[in-house]
């Protein structure tokens, strides 16, 4: 199946996406519509050539399918939290993300036995859970939920996708409530915002540098509070900065950044000279 996208390609994918838009919602739209055009050359591609046995079958909608399902899921969540939680006020923000996590926490509960299933590797429901033979409508989990084409879907991989960007949610939600409770404590009483004109990369770049040179706190500032402050004066996701950082020494320039402001100022002070 050549058709097919790997982990890395896609997991590679949306991180240049998110580095690409300063505007997070922009990102979390992009990568929403990444996800539906690979589901949708996946619907095409098994319509004209279907599978060969059924371990393929269950091999694709029980991992291969759910990959970028996950991640459509989980972006369509993130997208849904950023427009609806509220802008001031820590309480009501804390509020908002606790009901979040209590509501995934029982759609954990509601399908414990399958999250077990999963959970432990098993296979001997496979073939009912992940093959088109048993995916009527009175077993299909949370139908109502998406348009469901009977000829690419099972009764059970929706859930299993729903599950796994859940849980990515519950890391994100987490996450998210300890920068509303750190930031309350760093907000000023006239917030101080700057436009970031340029890449996340660049951005990652320079914060790096000035954790690893000293200059701030004489070291003592962490690197994700450092990351907290300048998401708050810009507004932007940073997202995982380390992976960001590992790219950076891969590149044949690791401190393009740097260097473009080193020259910079080497040619202000030169046509001061002039």
């Amino acid at each position: 199946m050549d058709f097919l996208i790997t982990k890395e390609e896609l997991e590679a994918e949306i991180l240049r996406i998110e580095q690409t838009f300063l505007n997070k919602l922009s990102a979390y739209n992009k990568i929403i519509s990444y996800c539906r055009e690979i589901l949708e050359s996946y619907r095409k591609e098994i319509r004209l050539n279907d599978f060969q046995d059924i371990a393929s079958e269950i091999l694709f909608f029980k991992e291969q399918k759910s990959l970028p399902l996950t991640y459509l899921i989980y972006y369509e969540n993130r997208l849904s939290i950023e427009l609806e939680i509220p802008s001031t006020g820590e309480a009501f923000r804390q509020k908002f993300i606790f009901k979040l996590i209590e509501r995934i926490n029982r759609f954990f509960s509601a399908h414990k036995n399958f999250l077990q299933y999963m959970s432990l590797d098993q296979e001997y429901l496979d073939e009912f859970y992940f093959t088109r033979r048993y995916s009527s409508k009175n077993h299909m989990i949370n139908y109502k939920n998406y348009e469901r084409d009977p000829l690419f879907s099972t009764s059970h991989d929706l859930l299993l996708s729903e599950l796994n960007s859940h849980k990515f949610l519950l890391q994100y939600l987490n996450k998210l409530s300890i920068q509303v409770k750190q930031s309350s404590s760093l907000v000023l009483e006239e917030p101080v915002k700057i436009n970031w004109t340029t890449s996340k990369v660049a951005l990652t770049e320079l914060v790096y540098a000035l954790q690893l040179s000293g200059a701030i706190n004489n070291g003592n500032t962490t690197l994700k509070e450092l990351f907290l402050i300048f998401e708050i004066l810009t507004g932007l996701d940073m997202g995982d900065y380390h992976h960001t950082f590992l790219k950076l020494r891969g590149r044949s320039e690791p401190l393009k950044f740097i260097e473009k402001m080193k020259n910079s100022m080497l040619e202000h002070m030169a046509g001061l000279d002039a």
